[in-house]
């Protein structure tokens, strides 16, 4: 089963197709930048304008390893514009799929 795609924004990075979009959440007062390939493989949500800037990883894929299955929060090592913009996203996109070391905010104890 594919992405809904109706009132989101495609975006094709190394030839993988993404949808995003910017939403409320409903269980908090922040403004939540989601991201998921059309596989399903990755799903990104961002908080924005937070006091620390971090990305939620719930798919199945995550710096191309398999994940636990949990959802796993990582710190950016970049700022989040205050207007996300399709070059922000292709950003976000490029470092989550990227074979590098990403720090958890478990592994420095910042609240969330």
């Amino acid at each position: 089963m594919s992405i809904q795609a109706k009132g989101r924004r495609k975006i094709i990075v190394d030839g993988r197709v993404y949808v995003w979009y910017v939403a409320l959440d409903s269980d908090t007062p922040y403004n939540i930048l989601n991201v998921a390939s059309e596989d399903k493989c990755l799903i990104l949500s961002c908080p924005l304008h937070t006091d620390i800037e971090y990305v939620i990883s719930k798919g199945r894929v995550f710096k191309t390893r398999e994940t636990n299955g949990c959802w796993n929060r990582y710190l950016l090592p970049f700022h989040i514009p205050d207007v996300i913009t399709p070059k922000y996203v292709e950003q976000l996109i490029d470092w989550s799929t990227q074979n590098t070391d990403a720090v958890t905010l478990d592994d420095v104890n910042f609240p969330v």
